[in-house]
């Protein structure tokens, strides 16, 4: 229980981080200095309003010094990210692997929030999940049971999550004329590979394109967008990322689809055919 609590509370702290690697990285400024200052009247920040949520909180979300609304966005990254910390603890206990795993949902946060509103990956973070996912894959029980069979699976995603959509954006782009996947995505899921193994990579960029059409096409639907507009792919793929952390292998979810498929047919549509069994 303490150590849920004290994951948490760094994933607080990490949350805080998180807004400004948010806020500054795609306008290429230093996420390390100078400190924190309102957007508005430029004060500078005092530690003691740089609370994860207490501050936005006391502050009555606004500025102290000029009364700016301070957005709500702040206070849901950082809880957001504490949120995922915690499942990580309980998704792995106070592991080895707890500080890698930590590092792998901070950064599809990060990269949710910034692909989302900018429409693009920063390479620091696609980066960071390739190094930190291939130099502790012997630690990671996730991919296998072996230290050997760890490594291969981790290097295996490593190569079918980028392999992957690098292949489609060649396709795509020879189909389409134009570019039809970013870099940034395809480097997004070689880094991602790297944690999961090449089953589960391949899963997530199923669920990603699926997520990715459906809403695309409720988008198109109400006119939110036009047919030749793009949107970004990256929140689909940081999403579907964390869906598969909980989720069994591809395998076990496929054989139990065709199985619930033939319970069905065989009750609904040919009951007499239960008898032969």
């Amino acid at each position: 229980m303490f150590e849920g609590f004290v994951v948490f509370l760094f994933g607080l702290v990490l949350g805080s981080f998180a807004n400004v690697c948010i806020y500054r990285m795609p306008r290429n400024l230093s996420v390390v200095k100078p400190r924190s200052t309102c957007p508005k009247c430029k004060s500078l920040i005092s530690w003691y309003d740089n609370i994860p949520v207490l501050s936005y909180i006391f502050l009555n979300a606004k500025c102290r010094h000029c009364d700016n609304k301070i957005s709500l966005i702040y206070p849901l990254i950082e809880i957001v990210c504490a949120v995922l910390f915690l499942l990580m603890y309980l998704l792995y206990g106070f592991s080895y692997m707890l500080p890698s795993f930590c590092i792998l949902v901070f950064s599809l946060l990060v990269i949710t929030a910034i692909d989302f509103e900018f429409q693009i990956i920063p390479d620091e973070f696609s980066l960071l999940l390739v190094i930190v996912g291939l130099s502790t894959s012997f630690l990671n029980v996730f991919l296998a049971d072996t230290v050997l069979m760890r490594i291969s699976q981790s290097f295996l995603g490593f190569l079918a999550g980028g392999g992957t959509l690098f292949i489609i954006a060649i396709i795509g782009k020879w189909v389409f004329k134009k570019d039809a996947m970013g870099g940034g995505d395809i480097k997004l899921m070689a880094g991602v590979g790297t944690f999961v193994g090449w089953e589960k990579v391949l899963f997530v960029i199923f669920l990603a394109s699926l997520m990715g059409s459906i809403v695309g096409i409720c988008l198109i639907i109400f006119k939110k967008i036009s047919k030749k507009e793009a949107i970004a792919f990256g929140p689909y793929l940081a999403i579907s990322s964390l869906l598969v952390l909980f989720l069994p292998k591809p395998s076990i979810i496929i054989q139990t689809i065709f199985m619930l498929e033939e319970q069905l047919l065989l009750k609904y549509f040919f009951p007499h055919l239960q008898n032969l069994r």
